[in-house]
C-alpha cells in the first residue's frame, strides 16, 4: 500500500504564504491608531480637573451666598434712601444674628451747579471720582424668626441717610461677614436719586454800574426820609412864633426885685485878687499907712 508523500517541489510551494518579518524602526502606535486619541484626550480631561479643582475653593473664598437688591436707583425721601434686600446666606447660618459690614464707596457725584450759560436754574453735572474713602456700616442681619427658628434666606431693610455722609449719586457696594471677611455676593452698583445742594460756579463780574444804581437809590430814600421832617418843621414854625411873642421882655426889672446896694466906702483889708491887683503907684502908700499904724500902737503901749 503506498503513502502519499507531501509535495516539496517549486510548484507546490509557489501558493504558500511566507511569514512578514517586523521591521526594526515600525513604531508601537503604529498597530493601534486609536491609542494616541485615546492618550491626547485623557490628558485634557485631567488637566480640566486640575484647573476646576483649582478654582472652586478660590471662588468659595471670594464670595459666599447671594444679595439681592429689589430697587438699586431709590428716591430720596426725607433725607434718607431705603434698600430693600434679600440674602441668601449660601446654607444653613449657625447664629441668628450675623454681623454684616455695608461698605459704600462714591463714584460718581451728582452736582447742581448755576453757571454763567444757566445762571438762575441749577443744572445737575455729574463728578466721576476715584480712590474715595468708602462709608462703612455695620448691621446685624437676622436669619431666625421670633421662635428662634434659623433659615436660610431672610429679608430686610437698609437706610441711608444723608447726615450718615450719603449724598446724591453712585456707589459700589460690597457687602461682607464680619467674622471670617467672606464677601455675600458679587459687587454691586447702585445709585441713589436726589437733589444735592446748589453751588454757585458763576464768573465774579467787577463793575461801577450796580453802585451807581445803589447810590441813586440811597438818595431817593434820604429824600423820601426828608419830606416827612420838613412838613413837621413847617406845621411847628408858627407855634414857635406865637410862643415868641407871648414870652415877656428880659430888659424890664422884675415888679419883686430887691433895691440895689450902694457900694461900701474904704478899703476892707482883704487880699486882691490877680486881676484887680494894686498898681505902682499904690504899694507906697500902702507902706506909709502900715509904718503909721505901727506908730500909733507904740505910742498907746508907752502911755
Amino acid at each position: 500500500m503506498r503513502t502519499a508523500r507531501p509535495r516539496t517541489d517549486p510548484l507546490s510551494q509557489l501558493g504558500a504564504q511566507r511569514p512578514r518579518a517586523e521591521r526594526p524602526h515600525a513604531r508601537p502606535g503604529a498597530t493601534q491608531p486609536g491609542a494616541a486619541r485615546r492618550l491626547f484626550l485623557a490628558r485634557v480631561v485631567a488637566a480640566a480637573l486640575a484647573l476646576i479643582g483649582a478654582w472652586l475653593p478660590a471662588s468659595a473664598a471670594h464670595a459666599a451666598g447671594t444679595v439681592t437688591i429689589v430697587d438699586r436707583s431709590p428716591k430720596e425721601d426725607s433725607g434718607r434712601w431705603k434698600l430693600k434686600m434679600t440674602m441668601n446666606y449660601g446654607g444653613m447660618p449657625h447664629l441668628g444674628h450675623i454681623p454684616m459690614l455695608f461698605s459704600f464707596t462714591p463714584t460718581v457725584h451728582y452736582e447742581r451747579a448755576l453757571t454763567d450759560k444757566s445762571p438762575e436754574t441749577p443744572i445737575l453735572v455729574r463728578i466721576p471720582l476715584q480712590n474715595q474713602q468708602s462709608i462703612n456700616e455695620s448691621m446685624d442681619v437676622g436669619f431666625s424668626d421670633s421662635s428662634g427658628k434659623v433659615f436660610a434666606i431672610t429679608k430686610f431693610d437698609f437706610v441711608l441717610r444723608r447726615d450718615r455722609g450719603f449724598e446724591a449719586g453712585e456707589y459700589e457696594l460690597v457687602i461682607k461677614r464680619v467674622s471670617d471677611g467672606v464677601q455675600m455676593g458679587p459687587k454691586q452698583k447702585i445709585t441713589l436719586q436726589g437733589d444735592n445742594p446748589v453751588i454757585d460756579r458763576r464768573a465774579i463780574v467787577f463793575s461801577g454800574e450796580k453802585k451807581k444804581k445803589d447810590e441813586k437809590a440811597d438818595k431817593a430814600e434820604a429824600e423820601k426820609s426828608d419830606e416827612p421832617a420838613k412838613e413837621e418843621a413847617s406845621e411847628g414854625a408858627p407855634a414857635e412864633d406865637a410862643a415868641e411873642a407871648e414870652a415877656p421882655v428880659d430888659d424890664a426889672p422884675p415888679a419883686e426885685a430887691p433895691p440895689p446896694v450902694e457900694p461900701k466906702q474904704g478899703g476892707c483889708g482883704c487880699r486882691l485878687s490877680p486881676d484887680e491887683a494894686a498898681t505902682p503907684l499904690a504899694l507906697p502908700l500902702v507902706a506909709l499907712g502900715a509904718a503909721a499904724a505901727l506908730a500909733r500902737r507904740r505910742r498907746a503901749r508907752r502911755a
